[in-house]
Order: structure tokens, then sequence, then C-alpha cells
């Protein structure tokens, strides 16, 4: 069944979720999917009829790593790029990297949207562990002793 309304999704949402109710204040409502944190929030005025989705990947790390991190981040966005595709961000007053996207309540099912959920937690559980760096650490490091066996006579 197609969503008219917000309400209408995050009860649908809670039903198939399996849970009472949606933590909700006003607009927002909250859910967690397999140990990840989502936000929705209602579109008001310009974005009426559509809902924002927030999916909490966690904490981007202060260390050395932190701006090779958020350029991975970056080209994700490249990579995803497209019509109805979710973006990165960061959260500035969590220090927390988002994946957030937007959907039009007459198109999308809960069933649909809770499935997508799923697939951006364990996608969520996958950066907190790898930050999408386990790629470039191993062209790094083949880099490295490339050069490294170059310079020794």
């Amino acid at each position: 069944m197609k969503q008219k309304n917000f309400r209408a999704l995050v009860e649908e949402i809670a039903g198939i979720a399996n849970v009472a109710e949606l933590t909700r204040v006003g607009n927002h409502a909250q859910v967690d999917v397999d140990g990840v944190s989502f936000t929705l929030m209602e579109g008001v005025e310009l974005e009426e009829g559509t809902a924002a989705y927030f999916c909490d990947f966690g904490a981007v790390p202060t260390n050395a790593d932190r701006a090779e991190i958020l350029q991975r981040l970056l080209e994700c966005n490249l990579l995803m790029f497209g019509v109805g595709t979710p973006t990165f961000s960061l959260n500035f007053e969590t220090g927390h990297a988002l994946l957030m996207g937007r959907v039009e309540l007459e198109k999308i099912e809960a069933k649909s949207l809770l499935s997508a959920f799923a697939q951006f937690s364990a996608q969520a559980k996958l950066w907190r562990q790898t930050y999408f760096m386990e790629g470039l650490k191993k062209t790094r490091a083949k880099t490295h002793r490339l050069l490294a066996a170059a310079e020794t006579p």
C-alpha cells in the first residue's frame, strides 16, 4: 500500500519493525534497525509530501586518517550519485557521519523503506569497522613496499 502521509508511513514502519510505536518528537520519528539509529522527518513547506531519513553511521575519528576517511565518504557520494539516491553528510553537532535521503510519500512503501534501512544498517556497521578504507590501505601498503624495494640497491 502506498502511503499518503508521514504519520501513516511511521505507523506502518512500526508495525513491520514489530515495535509498539516509533519514538516521535513533533514531525520526527526514530527507529533502530539492527543496532543502527534512523531518524525520519516529515517534509514541510517546499518539501511537503516527502520524508527525509538520516542513518547515523557513527562518529568520524579525529585521528590522522580523518581527512582520508571524509574523502572516502565524498568519493562514495560521487559513485552513488543519482535520482533518489542517498548522500553522505557530516552532522556538525555530533561529529557523526550520516547517510541521508528523501522519499516521496506517495511513491514509497514502508516495507521497501525498511528494507533499504536494513541495507544501510549493514553498511553503517561495516563503516564503523573499516571506514571504507580497506582497499585504500592495501593499495597504500603495496605502494610503500614497491617504493621501498625501488630505493634499496
